[in-house]
């Protein structure tokens, strides 16, 4: 594995870093940087850019780090550069530098690249809204790979753990603090295991993936993120319906109510996005439907289309559609958890108009007007 180390200014633009790195030469499997760095707007968006795991190192790591020549050597980092420190200490005992520490032009940014035996990642995976076969290719061949894995047990079907590897550590989360779960990652990292985060839907809503992130962050402990299908988008495919229709909704608004968990910022209110007019999907919510109703009906008038769907995918789905009217009277008891408000004059509408993408008079760029015999300027 060969891993970037990169030293910046905090200040220093993505483009310096990235200036920095193609000057070391040589492709990468990771990037590294002192952890009072790795939350740098520059540092994380290289590392989104390349699509790389980033590492998070600790000052005493950085410190520690395998003996090798530099001509910059501060004594912060125990007679390296912090580039050189960093790539050396992400991969541990055994590391050896290929390209000592390179500056960018400009001097904003430093880089040097370090070779060695793989370290561990904790893979962040959206595992889909429930059925088995919605989990990307990408997600199922990191949970093969990973000899832990932990999951949402709540929310992710056991059918997906079946692509766990022979003898691997299970884990269900459900039960589990905070502190608990970054316990077993600790102790999978202590060991030299990869861990499979398995989260439902997808990871970048409501999954308490940050917070997750944060700590692993501070722990010097790399990472990587797969997306999954989000709940609102399997919802959606079981109703056979298109969200932004044009001349009704271009824009789809995910949120929820207040709950124990989680309040609403101010602002973020049901009213205030039902003044858009855009199509809602209403999440962790459908304990209060009763006042979704009555803070939405003002805004898209009792007969406006709605749906509630169930365990979006999952066997034992459920659809209700109805008005914001009969939305609350015609949901059964058994809806009380994972279900999905939908709401917005989308839903089921037929007197829309059609997109200009595919009429034959739009010019677009793989047809242009005036090369199709049927569509003559």
């Amino acid at each position: 594995m060969r891993v970037a180390g990169i030293g910046f200014r905090q200040d220093a633009p993505e483009a310096a870093l990235r200036a920095a790195l193609d000057a070391a030469g040589g492709p990468v499997d990771a990037i590294a940087t002192a952890a009072d760095k790795a939350d740098a707007p520059a540092f994380r968006s290289l590392a989104e850019s390349l699509g790389l795991p980033a590492f998070s190192i600790p000052l005493p790591a950085l410190v520690a780090a395998p003996a090798a020549p530099s001509p910059h050597a501060p004594a912060r980092y125990g007679g390296h550069s912090l580039a050189e420190a960093a790539a050396l200490a992400a991969l541990g005992p055994g590391a050896r530098l290929l390209a000592p520490r390179v500056a960018a032009p400009g001097g904003q940014a430093t880089a040097a690249i370090a070779e060695g035996s793989a370290r561990m990642i904790v893979h962040f995976i959206g595992a889909g809204p429930g059925a088995p076969d919605l989990l990307t290719l990408r997600g199922r061949d990191l949970i093969a790979a990973s000899p832990v894995c932990l999951y949402a047990g709540s929310l992710v079907p056991a059918a997906i753990l079946a692509h766990c590897p022979p003898g691997a550590r299970i884990v269900n989360t459900a039960p589990l603090s905070l502190d608990e779960i970054m316990a077993e990652i600790a102790t999978a990292h202590d060991a030299g295991q990869d861990v499979a985060r398995l989260h439902s839907g997808d990871v970048s809503v409501w999954s308490a993936m940050g917070e997750q992130l944060r700590r692993l962050r501070a722990m010097g402990i790399a990472y990587d993120v797969t997306p999954g299908v989000p709940s609102f988008a399997a919802a959606a495919a079981a109703l056979g319906a298109e969200l932004t229709l044009p001349g009704l909704a271009q824009s789809v608004v995910l949120t929820r109510t207040p709950g124990r968990a989680s309040a609403m910022p101010p602002g973020e209110t049901l009213a205030a996005f039902g003044a858009t007019g855009a199509t809602l999907a209403i999440h962790l919510s459908i304990h209060l439907i009763e006042k979704v109703v009555a803070d939405l009906a003002p805004h898209y008038g009792e007969g406006c289309p709605a749906a509630v769907v169930w365990r979006a995918s999952w066997p034992d789905q459920r659809i209700v559609r109805a008005t914001l009217a009969t939305l609350a009277a015609a949901i059964g008891p058994e809806m009380e958890r994972t279900a999905l408000i939908l709401v917005g004059p989308a839903l089921g509408a037929e007197g829309f108009d059609e997109s200009r993408l595919y009429a034959g008079d739009y010019d677009r760029r793989y047809r242009p007007v005036g090369t199709d015999p049927r569509f003559p300027e």
